[in-house]
């Protein structure tokens, strides 16, 4: 008699533990090391060799397997099934399918956390991308598959050119263009804009009232400003999505954000946590009470989602950022993780360059403590997140809102493992 696990299950071996990934049912199911090892075993064995299952002193390895068998997780075969891959499909190369353009360090607002140090007055920088570098930049990335592209700053309202910028792009046939913008510039000529060439928008609030929200972009009258903005484009029809970022200075207004959300008919927006780049590389703006959600279990999986976490990091691959001086950087908030400059080299130079290649290529089995967890390819990761909490910066750190340790295959300050 032989045993096997059901052709859409998957063992990952840990440290300490292993997990059975279900795609059937999308579970995550913990076990211990013996268990796994009892599968691995069977993989190529018949049950008899492997034990007397006569004996009662082996009955728990049947109940074992018999349990499995219940939740449809494993089966008995009366001969050797064929082997089933352990690897999972491979993925195609990953190319290029989003970019960031940093179009300028000015900024109207000077808000306290500002990943990329912007304000009104912002030192000048040695060399800034020029309008036609900008151009071709464009259409290089659409010849290299780009098919999104996001105008950031500082504040891109305040580039001269940018509506050449979003006609280029609109011209090339990029799927989505997206504006991060303050709103604060915004009027009914920008809106016109907007809708005429199919732009979407994104903006920030800080708060529901003007005395926190503008308390953190140091822009006397931003929050009536971005809120008239918003109504214009919500007005017109325009897709709009809305960010906030929460520090000590509102987090006390997190469930009011929530209300204006709701009112706005922001459905799926949630606050997230200030990013420790740039100015918001500070531990004094780091809010006391609330944190992002820590990764615990359960988690869920699918096909698709495991084939990937093996082959290329989630977020990170296909993307780009594109600052004001010309570097290229995975994320806008991995300003250390310089992968080229595109005032030296071509974008197809610095897409099929190593420092790149390394951060797309980023995946669990290379980051620290992750790459020894059995859940390595079920839960989500921010690199920039781990990288700036990290006290070297280094880009392989653990997340720090897991509080799991795979070498004891505890939780927190929890006694015992957990089986999930």
């Amino acid at each position: 008699m032989y045993y096997r696990l059901q052709d859409y299950c998957k063992l990952v071996q840990g440290a300490n533990r292993a997990a059975i990934y279900d795609f059937k049912t999308g579970k995550v199911h913990s076990i211990n090391l013996g268990a796994a090892q009892i599968l691995i075993a069977c993989q190529d064995k018949a049950i008899e060799d492997l034990w007397d299952v006569s004996s009662p002193d082996n009955i728990h390895y049947m109940d074992f397997l018999n349990k499995l068998k219940s939740k449809d997780l494993g089966e008995f075969y009366s001969t050797l099934p064929a082997p089933s891959s352990e690897q999972p499909l491979p993925c195609s190369p990953l190319k290029l399918d989003f970019i960031w353009l940093e179009l300028t360090c000015a900024c109207n607002s000077k808000c306290l956390h500002c990943y990329a140090e912007c304000g009104p007055q912002s030192c000048p920088l040695p060399k800034q991308v020029s309008h036609d570098r900008w151009l071709s930049l464009i259409e290089e990335a659409k010849q290299a598959g780009a098919t999104d592209i996001q105008f950031i700053g500082g504040e891109p309202l305040l580039y001269p050119a940018w509506r050449e910028l979003v006609v280029k792009a609109h011209q090339l046939g990029y799927e989505y263009i997206e504006i991060f913008t303050n709103g604060t510039l915004v009027d009914e000529d920008c809106v016109d804009f907007f809708k005429k060439y199919k732009v979407n928008i994104a903006t920030t609030i800080y708060a529901d009232n003007e005395e926190t929200h503008d308390k953190i972009t140091l822009q006397p009258n931003s929050f009536r400003k971005t809120m008239n903005a918003i109504e214009k484009i919500m007005a017109a029809g325009i897709p709009l999505r809305i960010a906030s970022i929460i520090m000590k200075a509102n987090e006390h207004e997190v469930a009011n954000i929530m209300k204006l959300y709701d009112k706005l008919g922001m459905k799926d927006a949630y606050p997230d946590v200030v990013r420790p780049t740039g100015r918001g590389d500070d531990q004094d703006l780091m809010p006391i009470h609330y944190h992002k959600p820590p990764i615990t279990p359960p988690f869920y999986i699918d096909e698709d989602t495991f084939r990937i976490a093996h082959h290329h990091h989630s977020c990170l691959g296909g993307k780009i950022a594109v600052t004001t001086t010309g570097d290229v950087i995975p994320c806008i908030f991995a300003r250390n993780q310089l992968c080229g400059n595109i005032l030296k080299s071509s974008l197809a130079e610095i897409l099929s360059g190593q420092s790149l290649t390394n951060c797309w290529y980023t995946t669990k089995d290379s980051i620290n403590k992750c790459s020894d967890c059995e859940y390595r390819y079920a839960c989500s990761d921010c690199r920039p997140i781990a990288q700036g909490n990290d006290p070297e910066k280094c880009w392989l750190a653990c997340p720090q809102n897991c509080s799991y340790n795979p070498y004891t295959g505890k939780w927190g300050n929890s006694p015992e493992p957990a089986n999930h």
